[in-house]
């Protein structure tokens, strides 16, 4: 299990099928590939390919679980009982798990996608669910989170031994540190040179901590800002 903390790494959702599908550019310029598990996107064969990607490519695993809302993209929160959400979620890490280990990776991490990443932040009870997960799974699993809310998440790694990764994202807007919600202005920034400024803000940002910057595959200033980056 590889350790992740120390410096901020680049990660990215991928294998969610999108069209046109970026994936392959995308992975050489990252460090961690969120992997979806077919909760909001996904399946078996979009899996694999990522997972391969990301093996010949030296790109740090993750599994990328969601509410089961294909629909709506994982932006529906869905109010479940901690059991109904453990086997959910568990059914799809598991599945994913077992996926890397035919194809010769390791899963690393879990970034739960969407309303379920949102939940975690939120939610305490959908926080003891994932981190039950990960203790029934690996206990060497890292688990995903926003960063800049450690009030929240401060007795989880005290009481769990759960290594926690705070993440922020380049191409999303803040209000402090707060992620601005999805159909309010400036919730998603647009403009590749935006994204890098506030990439490189973070990666001097000192005041909280910070393991990781999310660049969105589905977002094309992203990937443009991903490219520029590469070749700077």
């Amino acid at each position: 299990m590889q350790h992740l903390t120390g410096k901020r790494l680049i990660n990215c959702d991928l294998g969610e099928c999108l069209t046109p599908n970026s994936d392959a550019h995308i992975i050489p310029l990252i460090d961690m590939a969120n992997i979806a598990c077919g909760g909001h996107a996904g399946d078996d064969k979009s899996m694999v390919q990522t997972i391969q990607l990301a093996v010949q490519n030296n790109v740090i695993i993750g599994a990328h679980p969601s509410y089961p809302d294909k629909e709506n993209f994982g932006r529906l929160s869905y109010d479940l009982n901690k059991n109904e959400l453990f086997d959910l979620i568990y059914g799809q890490v598991l599945h994913f798990q077992e996926l890397c280990t035919e194809n010769g990776a390791q899963l690393n991490y879990i970034k739960p996608h969407g309303t379920l990443y949102h939940d975690t932040t939120h939610k305490q009870s959908v926080l003891n669910t994932m981190c039950a997960i990960i203790k029934e799974i690996n206990q060497d699993l890292s688990l995903v989170i926003q960063a800049g809310n450690e009030v929240h998440f401060k007795h989880i790694e005290t009481n769990t031994k759960i290594q926690l990764l705070h993440e922020v994202f380049a191409d999303r807007g803040y209000h402090n540190t707060h992620i601005i919600p999805r159909g309010k202005k400036r919730a998603v920034l647009d403009n590749a040179h935006t994204i890098i400024r506030q990439y490189q803000y973070f990666l001097n940002k000192k005041s909280f901590k910070i393991d990781t910057i999310c660049f969105h595959s589905d977002n094309a200033a992203s990937i443009e800002a991903l490219n520029i980056l590469q070749n700077a």
